[in-house]
């Protein structure tokens, strides 16, 4: 007799296709936390790139710092070498001003100084570094923004003095250091601690 060749039955299609389609969802799953838990890893790669060059740039100006007095929006020049407070220049938080050596120019071929005036202040949450192309900048001359870093919160700027840390500097001489704190909506509090070179002060240079 012949025996008739049996086959999979409708019940066993139905569960043979829902296993199939479980395993499908579950690989899309898996591909999607993926495919995100990249993204945010690249994101907060980029991000901490931003940050480190933002430090960079800080400690390099901080590093070149000039003798020479600071001018705030083409004054007269202040007895200050160093200035800074809260909401200095338009600033949503702390604000700092001083002038930076090391600008080279060789030959002087460039329409500038080699002395360099700058500010940094926090505005729409990201940190800008002001600049001037000379450091006597005539009154009325706008200074060049450059945008550091977005995502801020806040801005803050403490100066050492002694064993105890100011809020506000308007001094001939530098503080020991200069504690920068950048508040990151990502990171939180970030802070940097920049000691200012040869301990320089007021009657180290010239006007």
């Amino acid at each position: 007799m012949l025996k008739l060749a049996k086959g999979f039955t409708f019940i066993e299609m139905l569960l043979a296709a829902a296993i199939f389609t479980l395993v499908g969802l579950a690989s899309v799953a898996v591909l999607s936390t993926v495919t995100r838990t990249d993204a945010l890893s690249q994101q907060s790669a980029d991000r901490l790139i931003q940050l480190q060059y933002t430090m960079l740039t800080l400690e390099r100006d901080f590093m070149q710092i000039s003798v020479r007095h600071v001018r705030i929006d083409g004054e007269a020049p202040l007895k200050y070498r160093l200035f800074g407070e809260k909401y200095l220049l338009d600033s949503e938080d702390h604000g700092i001003s001083f002038t930076r050596q090391g600008w080279r120019n060789p030959g002087m071929i460039l329409p500038r100084s080699e002395i360099q005036a700058l500010a940094y202040r926090l505005q729409d949450g990201t940190l800008q570094r002001l600049f001037t192309l000379y450091p006597d900048a005539v009154t009325g001359t706008e200074p060049k923004v450059q945008a550091l870093l977005s995502g801020l919160t806040g801005f803050e700027v403490a100066y050492l003095q002694g064993e105890e840390w100011q809020e506000r500097w308007q001094d001939a001489n530098f503080p020991a250091a200069v504690r920068i704190t950048l508040i990151d909506e990502q990171h939180g509090r970030l802070e940097r601690i920049f000691s200012l070179p040869n301990a320089l002060v007021a009657n180290g240079g010239r006007d």
